[in-house]
């Protein structure tokens, strides 16, 4: 602007005179043109300055209101952001006392395996006990009844039950016991042993049979000798003829028949009265005993009180009381009954028999077994 507002006058001194000056005039009359848009562009200046101010007033009074309401939510976020740190910390203080819980019903379960584990071995430990105990007492009653009472039956069921104990136990270290007990069995049970229960069938006939057993003193020797003297008198035979042979028979022939016929009846009588007279006695035992009836009753119930007796030692294998009450019943049948009877004489015989019957055999002991049992028992 200096430079327009400069003299026209005053040129320069190096500036040649034939230099045209058309160039300069346009210029100084835009210069009013341009002193009168100063208000104009100044106007228009404060009025962008304005419209600037206003439109940043607005921009900062949205950034406020947006700023507001991100303070809103950022609260609203914190307040559900806190509100979730408390439902969390209550979820995990819940959390942690259900863990406490947890970790103390675990110790209580480590607590309770551990007893029932100790419970369990100390219950094998004393089932394995008694099942040696209860295999131990079976043993001892085997032994008992070989040695005492000679019952080998008895024996034989006793060691077969401690033989399945055994087996039910299952363990390897009982083994070479069921060995010995299996070969104990095999023993016991190839011993010759007599029927015990084919005698008890025997003598429980015997009881049935006394009631009818017939006396001695009932039927005399000459009772006796007058029935064997009728049963030895032989009898003529009547030859029977039919009516025509007897109409044509002479009359001579039937009359010497009918006189022979006669002698033989007088004969006959004659031998029975005469074997009436003679009487025949055995010498080598005595007379029998009278009995009154009510000693008869006694004689018959002692006689049974004796096979019962009898009856009950077979039973119990104790043989030396079987001999002796087996005796007894001999005797009371040779001397008070009739042993000329086929019943009395086939009860003598079979009560004979009975004698000489074994009921104890020597028996084989159980020592191995019971050393077994007796390492086992210190082992344990």
């Amino acid at each position: 602007m200096s430079d327009i507002q400069q003299d026209p006058s005053q040129t320069p001194p190096s500036a040649s005179p034939a230099e045209p000056t058309t160039p300069s005039n346009p210029a100084r009359r835009a210069l009013p043109a341009l002193r009168n848009l100063w208000p104009a562009l100044a106007v228009l200046a404060v009025l962008v300055m304005a419209w600037q101010l206003l439109d940043t007033r607005y921009a900062l009074h949205a950034l406020h209101e947006d700023v507001a309401r991100r303070f809103a939510e950022v609260d609203v976020s914190s307040r559900e952001a806190r509100q979730l740190a408390r439902n969390g910390q209550d979820t995990v203080q819940s959390l942690q006392a259900r863990l406490a819980a947890l970790d103390n019903r675990v110790v209580d379960a480590e607590a309770q395996q551990t007893a029932l584990e100790r419970l369990y071995q100390d219950f094998s430990r004393s089932s394995d006990d008694r099942g040696l105990q209860e295999v131990e007492q079976a043993i001892i009653i085997a032994g008992q009844q070989l040695q005492l009472a000679g019952n080998v039956a008895a024996a034989i069921n006793a060691l077969q039950s401690a033989d399945s104990k055994l087996a039910s136990m299952g363990q390897a270290r009982l083994q070479p016991l069921r060995r010995s007990l299996a070969q104990d069995i095999e023993r016991l049970k190839a011993l010759p042993l007599a029927d015990v229960n084919g005698m008890a069938l025997q003598i429980e006939s015997m009881l049935g049979d006394v009631e009818s057993l017939p006396l001695a003193f009932e039927h005399s020797p000459a009772d006796a000798a007058k029935l064997a003297s009728k049963q030895a008198t032989p009898r003529v035979p009547r030859t029977a003829k039919s009516p025509a042979a007897a109409a044509s028979a002479p009359l001579a022939q039937s009359e010497a028949a009918s006189i022979a016929e006669q002698f033989k009846r007088f004969g006959a009588d004659l031998w029975s009265d005469f074997s009436q007279l003679v009487r025949v006695q055995r010498l080598d035992r005595p007379d029998p005993v009278l009995l009154a009836p009510g000693q008869v009753s006694y004689l018959r119930e002692n006689l049974r009180l004796r096979l019962l007796s009898a009856r009950l030692s077979l039973l119990q294998r104790n043989g030396r009381m079987f001999v002796t009450d087996i005796q007894q019943s001999r005797l009371l049948l040779q001397r008070y009954f009739d042993t000329d009877a086929r019943q009395v004489s086939s009860l003598v015989d079979n009560l004979r028999q009975m004698e000489s019957a074994r009921l104890v055999v020597e028996v084989p002991p159980l020592s191995e077994t019971e050393a077994i049992l007796r390492r086992l028992r210190l082992t344990r």
